[in-house]
């Protein structure tokens, strides 16, 4: 494979496949430019594709589409847009390709190519998946699977199926990954594509890599390797090493780790891999660290840091930055570790403000389109309800010029129910209208929340990772002076303030994003918060009742939330002694009780205050469409119980 993500080729008959590159060259080059043309040259850039030669895919695809230009064959211009596109993103420039895969989809929707459509739609979500974009990524792969499903063409859909289960097991929803990949195996082991099957089977030892089951990891990945071995696909082989190289470090085989790493290696060596080169390196760097060889692993990861310039991989390169600034530490350049921390440091943070800012742009632009889609439904409506009030006018004075008293009197009857069904109407339609201002302003809490809370892992992950390794290297550049008096009372102290200063950072760390909530979910998450309330001297009691099936990722995490804001105002307002906190799970229903024995307040007066802990936490619980109760007595304690509904 390519990559995780799977890059489409578009079908051609099998006589057209078969056909090697030189005889393809010869045939093509006594051909009249016409249609028949168009596709034997897509033919030779199937051939290049199939033997990896992207600079020659690239020449193929400009031809291509210059020969499709000069003979206004528009099926061919987006063929080899999407072409030129795939090929980009095959070479590490997969920013350049999303505007030429655009152009392409434009030209194949508008001529109404469904198949090629689809598969143009399958490559713009891999090249999204490559850029770190899975909302955008999983859009293109649902669209392509509708087409695919209206087409009914089983070996598609069962590719598409392996990349939207890529994209759930990146969220973590590892179950539901898992069983997207086993729907696409079954229907490749249907059809007998076993190039197929080695693509599911790779995932699926990928989905199972956070789980314990390493039998059968080992066991799926021997079946990738042994498929595409036989085949000869050597590339897509070292794909499967590299993988099965991290499963045996995590499991601490390190001989089996280096074994298969080093067969990966030896492929990326003559035909180096975007995707996976740098992961290579990381790894074995990782790998030499832990036998204790410093020297070879800081070799390993500085070949990591130049592949990870070389393709632009920004995330990457700052992960390896992290791992040298460790190593140089070991080996004693402080001065090298310093610089190596701090560049990560900065390209993470680069990151992350351009990620907020496409974030905000993109929040800015929907929130514009909503309103114009609101105005021009309520112009409608308006619109709608003159035409009738005018029809009915025309209608009335017709009918009231040509019949009698009588009939008047009974057109006036039937005007009064035609308004009360108006009325009605336009009843109906406010609320319409109330339902759509509702929804928006809840689609704007959402990404309020979940903006927070990516901003809180981010600047976790700065404070863990940037901040806290400075901290590190510079208690271990202030113990390393040696014209220091390390006895002074002011050595002394300034080493017990680094040491605070370094827990001070892990606190925040922690209290930003718990770690046990990402890895261990909500339960484990709530026991850590009752210990730190325990050294803040309250006594606190944690019950937890029918928790053991776990919340949704982002229930757990709102949930935290609130429980956490709720503690925090204890802790800095009650003067309590004894907290309770309950969870409480039914079938449907999540309930909440906090309750303490301290001084109580003024619910009403704390909300003409317009407190943030109070907003924040009615926010968050709007946002899981609960319902909040407070019982506040001024020297009678607090207790506060949530309702939130469990959607299946």
């Amino acid at each position: 494979m390519k990559k995780q993500i799977l890059l489409l080729v578009f079908s051609l008959p099998f006589w057209l496949l078969a056909q090697n590159i030189d005889s393809l060259e010869t045939m093509l080059a006594q051909m009249p430019n016409d249609t028949s043309r168009v596709m034997k040259t897509y033919a030779l850039y199937q051939q290049y594709y199939l033997t990896d030669k992207p600079q020659k895919m690239l020449e193929t695809a400009e031809k291509g589409m210059q020969l499709s230009q000069d003979i206004e064959f528009e099926k061919g211009i987006g063929l080899f847009l999407t072409c030129k596109a795939s090929t980009f993103d095959l070479m590490g420039k997969s920013k350049e390709a999303i505007p030429i895969f655009q152009e392409g989809l434009a030209i194949l929707q508008r001529i109404g190519e469904k198949g090629l459509l689809a598969n143009c739609l399958i490559n713009t979500g891999a090249t999204y998946y490559a850029l770190g974009e899975l909302d955008k990524a999983l859009e293109h792969f649902l669209q392509a699977y509708t087409l695919y499903k209206s087409l009914n063409d089983q070996k598609r859909i069962s590719k598409v199926l392996n990349n939207i289960g890529i994209i759930y097991r990146n969220q973590g929803n590892h179950a539901r990954a898992e069983a997207i990949y086993k729907e696409s195996l079954s229907i490749k082991q249907g059809l007998k594509d076993t190039l197929g099957m080695a693509a599911s089977f790779q995932n699926l030892a990928a989905v199972l890599s956070t789980s314990d089951r390493e039998t059968e990891m080992i066991e799926y990945l021997q079946k990738a390797l042994d498929i595409y071995e036989n085949k000869g696909l050597l590339r897509d082989a070292a794909g499967c090493y590299v993988l099965l190289g991290q499963i045996y470090f995590n499991l601490n085989r390190f001989g089996d780790a280096k074994s298969a790493l080093l067969k990966a290696k030896a492929q990326y060596d003559q035909n180096p891999s975007p995707q996976n080169g740098s992961n290579v390196y990381r790894i074995l760097g990782s790998l030499a660290q832990a036998e204790g060889n410093f020297v070879l692993a800081e070799q390993y990861m500085l070949t990591g840091v130049q592949l990870a310039r070389k393709f632009n991989q920004l995330e990457k390169l700052s992960d390896l930055l992290n791992e040298l600034s460790k190593i140089s530490q070991q080996l004693g350049k402080g001065s090298a570790a310093y610089e190596a921390l701090r560049e990560a440091y900065t390209i993470r943070d680069s990151i992350t403000q351009q990620s907020r800012l496409e974030l905000m742009a993109e929040m800015q632009t929907k929130f514009e389109v909503a309103q114009k889609d609101n105005k021009l439904k309520i112009n409608g409506l308006t619109l709608k309800q003159r035409t009738i009030e005018r029809n009915w006018f025309v209608g009335g004075a017709v009918v009231l010029g040509l019949l009698s008293l009588l009939i008047f009197w009974g057109l006036r009857q039937r005007i009064r129910s035609n308004k009360k069904i108006a009325d009605k109407d336009l009843a109906l339609q406010q609320q319409q209208t109330l339902q759509m201002e509702q929804r928006g302003k809840l689609n704007t809490l959402q990404a309020m929340i979940q903006g927070q809370e990516n901003e809180r892992s981010r600047i976790a992950a700065d404070l863990h990772d940037g901040l806290g390794g400075l901290l590190s290297s510079v208690k271990s550049h202030f113990n390393s002076l040696n014209h220091t008096d390390k006895t002074t009372p002011l050595f002394q102290k300034t080493n017990v303030l680094i040491d605070d200063a370094c827990v001070e950072v892990r606190r925040i760390s922690h209290n930003m994003m718990p770690r046990a909530l990402s890895l261990s979910g909500l339960p484990d998450a709530l026991e850590d918060l009752a210990q730190s309330l325990e050294k803040e001297g309250i006594q606190c009691t944690l019950e937890l009742h029918g928790m053991e099936q776990p919340l949704a990722h982002t229930s757990s995490v709102t949930v935290y939330r609130i429980l956490q804001e709720l503690t925090t105002n204890v802790v800095k307002h009650a003067e309590a002694q004894h907290l309770l906190i309950q969870l409480l799970r039914s079938e449907d229903m999540l309930t909440i009780i906090v309750e303490d024995d301290g001084k109580g307040f003024e619910h009403a007066t704390a909300l003409e205050k317009n407190g943030i802990g109070l907003s924040s936490i009615t926010s968050r619980v709007s946002f899981l469409k609960g319902n909040i109760t407070w019982d506040a007595v001024p020297g009678q304690g607090t207790s506060v119980m949530i309702s939130v509904p469990l959607v299946g």
